[in-house]
Protein backbone atom coordinates (compact mmCIF):
# COMPACT_ATOMS: atom_id res chain seq x y z
CA UNK A 1 0.00 0.00 0.00
CA UNK A 2 2.22 2.44 0.90
CA UNK A 3 4.50 1.31 -2.42
CA UNK A 4 1.16 2.32 -3.99
CA UNK A 5 1.07 6.15 -2.60
CA UNK A 6 4.49 6.52 -3.42
CA UNK A 7 3.93 5.90 -6.85
CA UNK A 8 0.39 7.81 -7.20
CA UNK A 9 2.94 10.53 -5.63
CA UNK A 10 5.48 10.40 -8.58
CA UNK A 11 3.00 10.56 -11.34
CA UNK A 12 0.85 13.58 -9.48
CA UNK A 13 4.67 14.97 -9.23
CA UNK A 14 5.48 14.31 -12.93
CA UNK A 15 2.66 15.77 -13.81
CA UNK A 16 2.95 18.80 -12.53
CA UNK A 17 6.55 19.42 -13.45
CA UNK A 18 5.74 17.85 -17.03
CA UNK A 19 2.34 20.82 -17.27
CA UNK A 20 4.84 23.92 -15.96
CA UNK A 21 7.36 22.89 -18.37
CA UNK A 22 4.94 22.84 -21.03
CA UNK A 23 3.84 26.24 -19.40
CA UNK A 24 7.21 27.67 -19.82
CA UNK A 25 7.32 26.81 -23.28
CA UNK A 26 4.36 28.84 -24.13
CA UNK A 27 5.01 31.74 -26.12
CA UNK A 28 2.55 34.00 -24.09
CA UNK A 29 2.35 36.70 -26.62
CA UNK A 30 1.35 34.70 -29.37
CA UNK A 31 -2.01 35.48 -27.68
CA UNK A 32 -1.63 39.09 -27.32
CA UNK A 33 -3.29 40.10 -30.89
CA UNK A 34 -6.51 37.71 -29.81
CA UNK A 35 -7.04 39.36 -26.42
CA UNK A 36 -6.77 42.42 -27.51
CA UNK A 37 -9.26 41.97 -30.60
CA UNK A 38 -11.44 40.43 -27.78
CA UNK A 39 -11.28 43.68 -25.63
CA UNK A 40 -11.24 46.07 -27.71
CA UNK A 41 -14.40 44.77 -29.29
CA UNK A 42 -16.06 44.08 -26.25
CA UNK A 43 -15.37 47.54 -24.79
CA UNK A 44 -15.68 49.32 -28.44
CA UNK A 45 -12.27 51.09 -27.83
CA UNK A 46 -9.00 50.30 -28.98
CA UNK A 47 -7.13 48.40 -26.01
CA UNK A 48 -3.56 48.00 -26.72
CA UNK A 49 -1.32 45.64 -24.26
CA UNK A 50 2.60 45.14 -23.72
CA UNK A 51 4.30 41.69 -24.03
CA UNK A 52 2.55 39.18 -22.78
CA UNK A 53 4.26 36.60 -20.35
CA UNK A 54 3.57 33.68 -18.59
CA UNK A 55 3.13 33.52 -14.50
CA UNK A 56 3.38 29.90 -13.29
CA UNK A 57 2.82 30.65 -9.69
CA UNK A 58 -0.49 31.88 -10.11
CA UNK A 59 -1.11 29.99 -13.42
CA UNK A 60 -2.13 33.81 -15.45
CA UNK A 61 -0.94 35.76 -18.20
CA UNK A 62 0.89 38.89 -17.46
CA UNK A 63 0.98 41.94 -19.37
CA UNK A 64 3.03 45.82 -18.71
CA UNK A 65 1.65 48.85 -19.69
CA UNK A 66 -1.90 48.95 -20.87
CA UNK A 67 -3.78 51.85 -22.74
CA UNK A 68 -7.69 51.78 -23.49
CA UNK A 69 -8.39 54.11 -26.03
CA UNK A 70 -10.75 57.80 -25.29
CA UNK A 71 -13.74 58.07 -26.96
CA UNK A 72 -12.08 60.68 -30.33
CA UNK A 73 -14.05 63.32 -29.16
CA UNK A 74 -12.23 63.76 -25.70
CA UNK A 75 -9.02 63.47 -27.27
CA UNK A 76 -6.48 61.34 -27.80
CA UNK A 77 -5.31 60.69 -24.29
CA UNK A 78 -6.03 57.80 -22.97
CA UNK A 79 -9.63 56.55 -21.21
CA UNK A 80 -7.82 54.18 -18.70
CA UNK A 81 -4.03 52.86 -18.61
CA UNK A 82 -2.30 50.71 -16.24
CA UNK A 83 0.79 49.51 -14.98
CA UNK A 84 0.40 45.90 -15.43
CA UNK A 85 -2.90 43.78 -15.85
CA UNK A 86 -3.16 39.73 -14.70
CA UNK A 87 -5.37 37.69 -16.71
CA UNK A 88 -6.39 34.10 -15.10
CA UNK A 89 -6.86 31.51 -18.00
CA UNK A 90 -7.71 27.84 -17.95
CA UNK A 91 -4.89 25.88 -18.11
CA UNK A 92 -5.86 23.18 -19.45
CA UNK A 93 -6.84 24.41 -22.66
CA UNK A 94 -4.17 26.66 -23.31
CA UNK A 95 -1.51 23.24 -22.93
CA UNK A 96 -3.24 21.10 -24.84
CA UNK A 97 -5.06 23.30 -27.40
CA UNK A 98 -3.29 26.17 -27.33
CA UNK A 99 -7.04 27.82 -26.60
CA UNK A 100 -7.39 31.04 -24.14
CA UNK A 101 -9.93 30.71 -21.95
CA UNK A 102 -10.49 33.97 -19.51
CA UNK A 103 -11.59 33.49 -16.47
CA UNK A 104 -10.31 36.78 -14.48
CA UNK A 105 -9.17 40.40 -15.09
CA UNK A 106 -6.89 41.94 -12.52
CA UNK A 107 -5.78 45.84 -13.52
CA UNK A 108 -3.14 47.23 -10.99
CA UNK A 109 -2.60 50.46 -10.22
CA UNK A 110 -5.35 51.69 -13.42
CA UNK A 111 -5.75 55.68 -14.03
CA UNK A 112 -9.31 56.55 -15.52
CA UNK A 113 -10.22 59.89 -16.84
CA UNK A 114 -14.09 60.54 -16.49
CA UNK A 115 -14.79 63.47 -19.11
CA UNK A 116 -18.04 65.53 -19.49
CA UNK A 117 -18.19 67.34 -22.80
CA UNK A 118 -20.11 70.81 -23.16
CA UNK A 119 -23.38 69.48 -24.31
CA UNK A 120 -23.40 67.43 -21.33
CA UNK A 121 -22.42 64.24 -22.20
CA UNK A 122 -19.63 61.74 -20.67
CA UNK A 123 -16.56 60.11 -22.11
CA UNK A 124 -18.22 56.56 -21.19
CA UNK A 125 -21.36 56.90 -22.49
CA UNK A 126 -20.37 54.67 -25.50
CA UNK A 127 -17.86 52.58 -23.66
CA UNK A 128 -18.57 48.58 -23.86
CA UNK A 129 -21.13 49.58 -27.00
CA UNK A 130 -18.98 47.10 -29.21
CA UNK A 131 -17.80 47.32 -33.04
CA UNK A 132 -19.28 45.74 -36.06
CA UNK A 133 -15.64 44.09 -36.68
CA UNK A 134 -12.64 43.20 -34.51
CA UNK A 135 -10.06 46.03 -34.08
CA UNK A 136 -6.94 44.98 -35.92
CA UNK A 137 -8.34 41.88 -37.04
CA UNK A 138 -5.88 40.90 -39.54
CA UNK A 139 -3.15 40.08 -36.64
CA UNK A 140 -5.99 38.64 -35.12
CA UNK A 141 -5.71 34.68 -34.25
CA UNK A 142 -7.98 32.94 -36.65
CA UNK A 143 -9.92 32.22 -33.79
CA UNK A 144 -13.28 34.40 -33.77
CA UNK A 145 -13.13 36.73 -30.39
CA UNK A 146 -15.16 35.08 -27.64
CA UNK A 147 -17.72 36.97 -25.91
CA UNK A 148 -16.44 39.49 -22.97
CA UNK A 149 -17.52 37.78 -19.65
CA UNK A 150 -15.14 36.54 -16.88
CA UNK A 151 -15.32 35.43 -13.45
CA UNK A 152 -13.82 37.72 -11.76
CA UNK A 153 -13.12 41.88 -12.11
CA UNK A 154 -10.95 43.27 -9.97
CA UNK A 155 -8.99 46.45 -9.86
CA UNK A 156 -6.76 47.47 -6.68
CA UNK A 157 -5.08 50.76 -5.90
CA UNK A 158 -6.71 52.88 -9.00
CA UNK A 159 -7.61 56.47 -8.99
CA UNK A 160 -10.10 58.05 -11.29
CA UNK A 161 -9.91 61.83 -12.53
CA UNK A 162 -13.75 63.30 -12.88
CA UNK A 163 -13.93 66.51 -15.01
CA UNK A 164 -17.01 68.30 -15.54
CA UNK A 165 -18.04 70.87 -18.48
CA UNK A 166 -18.68 73.77 -15.86
CA UNK A 167 -15.21 73.14 -14.64
CA UNK A 168 -12.94 72.00 -11.66
CA UNK A 169 -11.45 68.36 -11.36
CA UNK A 170 -12.11 65.61 -8.40
CA UNK A 171 -10.31 62.77 -7.72
CA UNK A 172 -10.61 59.16 -6.00
CA UNK A 173 -7.56 57.52 -4.65
CA UNK A 174 -7.24 54.18 -3.93
CA UNK A 175 -10.32 52.97 -5.88
CA UNK A 176 -10.68 49.23 -5.18
CA UNK A 177 -12.76 47.12 -6.93
CA UNK A 178 -14.38 43.45 -6.96
CA UNK A 179 -16.91 42.26 -9.13
CA UNK A 180 -17.93 38.68 -9.92
CA UNK A 181 -19.38 36.61 -12.65
CA UNK A 182 -18.99 39.93 -14.86
CA UNK A 183 -20.40 39.89 -18.33
CA UNK A 184 -22.17 42.75 -20.56
CA UNK A 185 -25.22 41.28 -20.76
CA UNK A 186 -26.04 40.92 -17.31
CA UNK A 187 -26.36 41.65 -14.39
CA UNK A 188 -23.20 41.19 -11.85
CA UNK A 189 -22.86 42.20 -7.98
CA UNK A 190 -19.92 44.49 -7.15
CA UNK A 191 -18.55 46.24 -4.49
CA UNK A 192 -16.02 49.54 -4.74
CA UNK A 193 -14.45 51.68 -2.72
CA UNK A 194 -12.23 54.93 -2.84
CA UNK A 195 -10.62 57.77 -0.97
CA UNK A 196 -12.20 60.75 -1.80
CA UNK A 197 -10.38 64.23 -2.07
CA UNK A 198 -10.89 65.99 1.54
CA UNK A 199 -9.72 63.24 3.04
CA UNK A 200 -13.35 61.27 3.02
CA UNK A 201 -13.60 57.59 1.91
CA UNK A 202 -16.98 55.76 0.09
CA UNK A 203 -18.29 52.19 -0.31
CA UNK A 204 -20.43 51.30 -2.53
CA UNK A 205 -21.84 47.67 -2.96
CA UNK A 206 -24.81 46.14 -5.21
CA UNK A 207 -25.79 45.02 -8.62
CA UNK A 208 -24.59 46.84 -11.89
CA UNK A 209 -26.34 45.58 -15.44
CA UNK A 210 -27.08 45.06 -18.02
CA UNK A 211 -24.50 47.05 -19.80
CA UNK A 212 -26.62 49.42 -21.80
CA UNK A 213 -24.00 49.49 -24.66
CA UNK A 214 -26.14 53.31 -26.69
CA UNK A 215 -25.15 55.04 -23.58
CA UNK A 216 -24.03 53.70 -20.33
CA UNK A 217 -25.72 56.47 -18.77
CA UNK A 218 -28.77 54.18 -18.91
CA UNK A 219 -27.36 51.50 -17.45
CA UNK A 220 -29.37 49.86 -14.68
CA UNK A 221 -27.95 50.17 -10.74
CA UNK A 222 -29.04 48.97 -7.38
CA UNK A 223 -26.90 50.15 -5.21
CA UNK A 224 -26.15 51.02 -0.99
CA UNK A 225 -23.76 53.61 -0.89
CA UNK A 226 -22.02 54.75 2.18
CA UNK A 227 -19.96 58.06 2.24
CA UNK A 228 -17.73 58.69 5.57
CA UNK A 229 -15.96 62.47 6.03
CA UNK A 230 -16.87 64.20 3.07
CA UNK A 231 -15.87 67.70 3.36
CA UNK A 232 -17.42 70.01 1.13
CA UNK A 233 -14.81 72.16 0.23
CA UNK A 234 -12.39 69.53 0.55
CA UNK A 235 -14.30 67.65 -1.93
CA UNK A 236 -14.94 70.13 -4.47
CA UNK A 237 -18.66 70.78 -3.63
CA UNK A 238 -18.03 73.96 -2.10
CA UNK A 239 -15.91 77.06 -3.18
CA UNK A 240 -12.85 77.63 -0.66
CA UNK A 241 -12.63 80.96 0.60
CA UNK A 242 -16.30 81.85 0.87
CA UNK A 243 -16.73 80.79 4.92
CA UNK A 244 -18.83 78.54 4.15
CA UNK A 245 -18.62 74.12 4.47
CA UNK A 246 -19.40 71.43 6.83
CA UNK A 247 -18.48 67.24 6.62
CA UNK A 248 -20.88 64.96 6.03
CA UNK A 249 -21.70 61.52 6.96
CA UNK A 250 -23.91 59.76 4.42
CA UNK A 251 -25.55 56.07 4.14
CA UNK A 252 -28.28 56.36 1.33
CA UNK A 253 -29.97 53.42 -1.64
CA UNK A 254 -29.37 54.77 -4.91
CA UNK A 255 -31.40 53.03 -7.61
CA UNK A 256 -31.06 53.84 -11.28
CA UNK A 257 -32.95 52.57 -14.56
CA UNK A 258 -33.55 54.37 -17.98
CA UNK A 259 -31.17 57.22 -17.10
CA UNK A 260 -33.05 58.67 -13.50
CA UNK A 261 -31.25 58.10 -10.27
CA UNK A 262 -33.47 58.05 -7.19
CA UNK A 263 -31.83 58.12 -3.88
CA UNK A 264 -33.08 58.03 -0.64
CA UNK A 265 -31.20 58.04 2.80
CA UNK A 266 -30.37 59.78 5.93
CA UNK A 267 -27.19 62.50 6.23
CA UNK A 268 -25.16 63.58 9.48
CA UNK A 269 -23.53 67.10 8.91
CA UNK A 270 -21.45 68.12 11.41
CA UNK A 271 -19.67 71.85 11.25
CA UNK A 272 -22.12 73.16 9.49
CA UNK A 273 -21.98 76.35 7.76
CA UNK A 274 -24.56 77.83 4.82
CA UNK A 275 -24.09 81.69 5.23
CA UNK A 276 -20.60 83.51 5.46
CA UNK A 277 -22.09 85.24 8.48
CA UNK A 278 -22.49 82.63 10.47
CA UNK A 279 -20.46 79.84 12.16
CA UNK A 280 -19.95 75.74 12.29
CA UNK A 281 -23.13 74.28 14.42
CA UNK A 282 -22.02 73.18 17.30
CA UNK A 283 -23.60 69.91 17.30
CA UNK A 284 -24.33 67.31 14.16
CA UNK A 285 -27.28 68.00 12.49
CA UNK A 286 -29.57 64.93 10.54
CA UNK A 287 -30.91 65.09 7.13
CA UNK A 288 -33.34 62.59 5.72
CA UNK A 289 -33.70 62.50 1.86
CA UNK A 290 -35.17 61.85 -0.71
CA UNK A 291 -33.73 62.80 -4.81
CA UNK A 292 -34.24 62.61 -7.81
CA UNK A 293 -31.65 63.02 -10.41
CA UNK A 294 -31.83 62.85 -14.47
CA UNK A 295 -28.14 62.10 -15.07
CA UNK A 296 -28.64 63.37 -19.51
CA UNK A 297 -29.79 66.57 -18.06
CA UNK A 298 -27.58 67.46 -14.45
CA UNK A 299 -30.98 68.65 -12.94
CA UNK A 300 -33.07 67.04 -10.03
CA UNK A 301 -35.71 67.40 -7.30
CA UNK A 302 -35.85 66.53 -3.55
CA UNK A 303 -38.91 65.83 -1.97
CA UNK A 304 -39.80 64.49 1.54
CA UNK A 305 -36.76 65.82 2.92
CA UNK A 306 -35.96 67.20 6.69
CA UNK A 307 -33.21 68.92 8.19
CA UNK A 308 -32.69 69.65 11.74
CA UNK A 309 -31.90 68.33 15.25
CA UNK A 310 -33.64 66.24 18.12
CA UNK A 311 -37.63 66.58 17.54
CA UNK A 312 -37.37 70.38 15.57
CA UNK A 313 -37.15 69.03 12.11
CA UNK A 314 -37.68 71.49 8.76
CA UNK A 315 -39.20 70.32 6.06
CA UNK A 316 -37.14 70.97 2.56
CA UNK A 317 -38.03 70.39 -0.92
CA UNK A 318 -37.59 71.84 -4.41
CA UNK A 319 -35.14 71.68 -6.93
CA UNK A 320 -31.08 71.67 -7.89
CA UNK A 321 -28.88 71.82 -10.88
CA UNK A 322 -25.75 70.07 -11.37
CA UNK A 323 -24.31 71.50 -14.57
CA UNK A 324 -22.28 74.42 -13.08
CA UNK A 325 -19.45 74.07 -11.12
CA UNK A 326 -20.91 74.23 -7.89
CA UNK A 327 -24.51 72.85 -7.69
CA UNK A 328 -27.48 75.20 -7.58
CA UNK A 329 -30.31 75.04 -5.29
CA UNK A 330 -34.11 76.07 -5.31
CA UNK A 331 -35.74 75.40 -2.04
CA UNK A 332 -38.37 75.70 0.11
CA UNK A 333 -37.74 75.54 4.02
CA UNK A 334 -40.81 75.60 6.09
CA UNK A 335 -41.77 74.64 9.86
CA UNK A 336 -44.34 75.53 12.22
CA UNK A 337 -44.20 75.66 16.23
CA UNK A 338 -41.09 73.74 16.43
CA UNK A 339 -39.01 73.79 19.81
CA UNK A 340 -36.31 76.59 20.26
CA UNK A 341 -34.40 74.34 22.86
CA UNK A 342 -34.10 71.37 19.46
CA UNK A 343 -33.12 73.96 16.87
CA UNK A 344 -30.08 75.93 19.02
CA UNK A 345 -27.52 73.77 17.23
CA UNK A 346 -28.96 74.90 13.67
CA UNK A 347 -28.92 78.81 14.02
CA UNK A 348 -25.43 79.18 13.80
CA UNK A 349 -25.55 77.40 10.54
CA UNK A 350 -27.95 80.18 8.91
CA UNK A 351 -25.81 82.57 10.30
CA UNK A 352 -28.05 83.58 13.66
CA UNK A 353 -25.66 84.34 16.25
CA UNK A 354 -26.69 85.45 20.27
CA UNK A 355 -24.94 87.82 22.39
CA UNK A 356 -21.85 86.37 24.22
CA UNK A 357 -23.22 83.80 26.96
CA UNK A 358 -26.42 83.79 26.10
CA UNK A 359 -28.41 80.96 24.78
CA UNK A 360 -32.51 80.93 23.90
CA UNK A 361 -34.59 78.58 26.42
CA UNK A 362 -38.63 77.43 25.59
CA UNK A 363 -40.97 78.43 23.44
CA UNK A 364 -41.35 77.63 19.18
CA UNK A 365 -40.42 79.35 15.92
CA UNK A 366 -41.98 79.27 12.68
CA UNK A 367 -40.12 79.76 9.27
CA UNK A 368 -41.12 79.87 5.80
CA UNK A 369 -37.88 80.63 3.85
CA UNK A 370 -36.64 79.92 0.57
CA UNK A 371 -32.72 78.85 -0.05
CA UNK A 372 -31.81 79.52 -3.97
CA UNK A 373 -28.52 80.30 -5.46
CA UNK A 374 -25.53 77.73 -5.50
CA UNK A 375 -24.55 75.82 -2.54
CA UNK A 376 -21.97 78.15 -1.08
CA UNK A 377 -23.36 81.60 -1.37
CA UNK A 378 -27.19 80.48 -1.35
CA UNK A 379 -29.26 83.31 -0.51
CA UNK A 380 -31.97 82.60 1.92
CA UNK A 381 -34.95 84.88 2.91
CA UNK A 382 -38.61 84.93 4.15
CA UNK A 383 -40.37 84.89 7.78
CA UNK A 384 -39.06 83.59 10.62
CA UNK A 385 -41.84 83.75 13.91
CA UNK A 386 -40.81 83.40 17.37
CA UNK A 387 -42.87 83.12 20.43
CA UNK A 388 -42.88 82.47 24.04
CA UNK A 389 -39.20 81.76 24.40
CA UNK A 390 -36.70 83.40 26.75
CA UNK A 391 -33.24 85.01 25.99
CA UNK A 392 -31.32 83.60 28.91
CA UNK A 393 -28.61 85.63 30.18
CA UNK A 394 -29.35 88.43 28.29
CA UNK A 395 -31.30 91.73 29.90
CA UNK A 396 -32.40 93.90 27.05
CA UNK A 397 -34.56 96.29 29.21
CA UNK A 398 -30.77 96.52 31.65
CA UNK A 399 -29.00 98.01 28.17
CA UNK A 400 -31.88 100.10 26.79
CA UNK A 401 -32.21 101.49 30.41
CA UNK A 402 -28.44 102.31 30.45
CA UNK A 403 -28.85 104.03 27.00
CA UNK A 404 -31.68 105.92 27.76
CA UNK A 405 -30.62 107.00 31.42
CA UNK A 406 -34.08 105.53 33.20
CA UNK A 407 -33.47 106.47 36.89
CA UNK A 408 -34.13 103.52 39.18
CA UNK A 409 -34.97 101.06 36.63
CA UNK A 410 -35.29 97.38 37.66
CA UNK A 411 -34.60 95.11 34.79
CA UNK A 412 -34.40 90.77 35.12
CA UNK A 413 -31.38 89.52 34.23
CA UNK A 414 -33.28 87.65 31.39
CA UNK A 415 -34.95 88.55 28.19
CA UNK A 416 -38.88 87.13 27.87
CA UNK A 417 -39.75 87.15 23.76
CA UNK A 418 -43.25 87.36 24.22
CA UNK A 419 -43.56 87.46 20.36
CA UNK A 420 -41.06 88.40 17.61
CA UNK A 421 -41.02 88.31 13.71
CA UNK A 422 -39.27 89.31 11.27
CA UNK A 423 -38.71 89.20 7.03
CA UNK A 424 -35.20 87.82 6.93
CA UNK A 425 -32.61 87.73 3.96
CA UNK A 426 -29.65 85.65 4.18
CA UNK A 427 -26.70 85.98 1.61
CA UNK A 428 -22.72 86.07 1.47
CA UNK A 429 -23.03 90.16 2.47
CA UNK A 430 -24.61 89.26 5.72
CA UNK A 431 -28.37 88.82 7.17
CA UNK A 432 -30.75 91.84 6.71
CA UNK A 433 -34.39 91.96 8.87
CA UNK A 434 -36.73 94.65 7.26
CA UNK A 435 -39.06 94.79 8.96
CA UNK A 436 -38.33 93.22 12.67
CA UNK A 437 -40.50 93.62 15.69
CA UNK A 438 -40.37 92.32 19.35
CA UNK A 439 -42.98 92.40 22.14
CA UNK A 440 -40.93 92.02 25.87
CA UNK A 441 -42.23 91.15 28.41
CA UNK A 442 -41.84 93.61 31.28
CA UNK A 443 -40.12 96.30 28.22
CA UNK A 444 -42.29 97.17 25.55
CA UNK A 445 -42.08 96.36 21.85
CA UNK A 446 -39.51 97.03 19.13
CA UNK A 447 -40.15 97.76 15.44
CA UNK A 448 -37.70 98.14 12.63
CA UNK A 449 -34.86 97.25 10.51
CA UNK A 450 -31.37 96.51 10.44
CA UNK A 451 -28.71 93.51 9.85
CA UNK A 452 -25.28 92.20 10.22
CA UNK A 453 -22.79 92.10 8.04
CA UNK A 454 -20.77 89.33 7.39
CA UNK A 455 -18.14 90.15 9.58
CA UNK A 456 -20.50 90.43 12.33
CA UNK A 457 -20.80 94.32 12.38
CA UNK A 458 -24.86 95.36 13.39
CA UNK A 459 -26.92 98.53 12.17
CA UNK A 460 -30.33 97.91 13.05
CA UNK A 461 -32.29 101.27 13.85
CA UNK A 462 -35.42 100.42 16.36
CA UNK A 463 -38.21 102.29 17.45
CA UNK A 464 -38.86 101.15 21.00
CA UNK A 465 -41.85 101.98 23.21
CA UNK A 466 -42.03 101.37 26.41
CA UNK A 467 -44.76 99.52 28.40
CA UNK A 468 -46.82 102.40 30.23
CA UNK A 469 -46.32 100.23 33.07
CA UNK A 470 -42.32 100.37 33.06
CA UNK A 471 -42.52 104.10 32.26
CA UNK A 472 -45.31 104.89 35.19
CA UNK A 473 -47.05 106.75 32.75
CA UNK A 474 -50.47 107.54 34.07
CA UNK A 475 -51.25 108.18 37.54
CA UNK A 476 -52.43 104.74 38.57
CA UNK A 477 -48.75 103.18 37.68
CA UNK A 478 -46.74 106.68 38.80
CA UNK A 479 -46.30 105.19 42.12
CA UNK A 480 -46.07 101.54 41.22
CA UNK A 481 -44.10 102.44 37.69
CA UNK A 482 -40.38 101.20 37.35
CA UNK A 483 -39.22 105.07 37.42
CA UNK A 484 -41.53 106.06 40.40
CA UNK A 485 -38.69 106.10 42.61
CA UNK A 486 -37.92 109.56 42.61
CA UNK A 487 -38.87 113.38 41.65
CA UNK A 488 -36.69 113.07 38.77
CA UNK A 489 -37.90 109.57 38.15
CA UNK A 490 -41.28 110.45 37.79
CA UNK A 491 -40.93 113.22 35.76
CA UNK A 492 -38.57 111.07 33.45
CA UNK A 493 -41.37 108.21 33.37
CA UNK A 494 -44.19 110.80 32.79
CA UNK A 495 -41.74 112.15 29.55
CA UNK A 496 -41.55 108.76 28.22
CA UNK A 497 -44.75 107.66 28.59
CA UNK A 498 -45.81 110.49 26.61
CA UNK A 499 -43.44 109.42 23.94
CA UNK A 500 -44.77 106.06 24.27
CA UNK A 501 -47.34 106.45 21.32
CA UNK A 502 -44.63 107.48 18.88
CA UNK A 503 -41.25 105.29 20.20
CA UNK A 504 -38.27 106.16 21.12
CA UNK A 505 -35.20 105.99 19.11
CA UNK A 506 -32.32 103.55 19.35
CA UNK A 507 -29.38 102.04 16.91
CA UNK A 508 -28.18 99.29 17.54
CA UNK A 509 -24.13 98.78 16.91
CA UNK A 510 -21.38 96.71 17.59
CA UNK A 511 -21.48 92.99 17.04
CA UNK A 512 -23.77 90.14 17.16
CA UNK A 513 -21.79 88.81 20.50
CA UNK A 514 -21.46 92.07 21.83
CA UNK A 515 -24.11 94.57 21.03
CA UNK A 516 -24.30 97.94 21.91
CA UNK A 517 -27.16 100.44 22.28
CA UNK A 518 -27.29 103.92 21.68
CA UNK A 519 -29.93 106.79 21.40
CA UNK A 520 -30.68 107.84 18.21
CA UNK A 521 -29.71 111.68 17.70
CA UNK A 522 -32.62 112.68 15.67
CA UNK A 523 -34.95 110.41 17.50
CA UNK A 524 -33.86 111.64 20.78
CA UNK A 525 -34.67 115.41 19.84
CA UNK A 526 -37.97 114.44 18.69
CA UNK A 527 -38.52 112.82 22.38
CA UNK A 528 -37.56 115.82 24.48
CA UNK A 529 -40.20 117.99 22.40
CA UNK A 530 -43.11 115.37 22.34
CA UNK A 531 -42.05 114.34 26.39
CA UNK A 532 -42.08 118.01 27.08
CA UNK A 533 -45.98 117.81 26.42
CA UNK A 534 -46.84 114.96 26.89
CA UNK A 535 -45.22 115.27 30.95
CA UNK A 536 -47.28 118.83 31.11
CA UNK A 537 -50.45 117.20 30.06
CA UNK A 538 -50.71 114.72 32.63
CA UNK A 539 -52.21 116.84 35.61
CA UNK A 540 -55.34 116.41 34.86
CA UNK A 541 -58.33 118.26 34.84
CA UNK A 542 -58.05 119.84 38.72
CA UNK A 543 -54.69 120.17 38.55
CA UNK A 544 -53.41 124.16 39.03
CA UNK A 545 -52.44 125.74 35.79
CA UNK A 546 -48.36 125.16 35.64
CA UNK A 547 -46.63 128.42 35.75
CA UNK A 548 -44.19 129.52 33.33
CA UNK A 549 -41.54 128.86 36.01
CA UNK A 550 -42.54 125.44 36.63
CA UNK A 551 -42.21 124.92 32.71
CA UNK A 552 -38.82 126.32 32.84
CA UNK A 553 -37.70 124.06 35.99
CA UNK A 554 -39.51 120.80 34.17
CA UNK A 555 -37.67 121.64 30.67
CA UNK A 556 -33.51 122.18 32.84
CA UNK A 557 -34.47 118.81 35.24
CA UNK A 558 -35.15 116.74 31.71
CA UNK A 559 -32.06 118.35 30.27
CA UNK A 560 -29.81 117.49 32.72
CA UNK A 561 -31.27 113.90 32.99
CA UNK A 562 -30.94 113.19 29.08
CA UNK A 563 -27.98 115.31 28.82
CA UNK A 564 -25.26 112.51 28.98
CA UNK A 565 -27.22 110.13 26.99
CA UNK A 566 -27.34 113.12 24.22
CA UNK A 567 -23.84 113.99 24.13
CA UNK A 568 -22.16 110.43 24.46
CA UNK A 569 -24.29 109.60 21.41
CA UNK A 570 -22.66 112.78 19.35
CA UNK A 571 -19.55 111.21 20.43
CA UNK A 572 -20.04 107.92 19.03
CA UNK A 573 -21.53 109.06 15.95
Amino acid sequence: MKRILIGMLIVVLALVVSGVAVLLLVDADHFRPQVQATLSQALGREVTLGKLHVSVWSGSLDADDIHISDDPAFGEQPFITAQSLELGVRLWPLLLHRELRIVSLTLDHPAVRLLQSRDGSWNFAKFGGGTTQPVNPASAASQAPLAFSVDKLRIKDGSIELKRAAGGARDYQKVQLGADHVGLGTAFPFSMSANMAGGGTLKLDGKFGPWHAGDAVLTPVEAHLLMHDLDLVGAGLMEAGEGVGGVLDIDTQISSNQGVLQSKGHIVARQLRLVAAGSPSPRPLNIDYQVSYRLDAGTGSIDNSTLGSGGAKLAVAGSFDNRQKVIRLNLGITGKQLPVDDLQPLLPAFGVVLPRDSRLSGGSLGVNLHAQGPLDALVISGPVVLDNTRLAGYGLGAKLGGVLSLAGIKTPRDTTIRHAEATLSMSPSGIQADPASAEIVDLGSLTGKGGMAADGKLDFRMLVKLDKGVAGADQGASASGLLGHSGAGRLLGGILGGASDQGIGVRVVGTASEPGFKMDPSAAVGLLKSGIGGALGKGGADAPAARPADKTDKKSMLGNLLRGALQKTHKQD
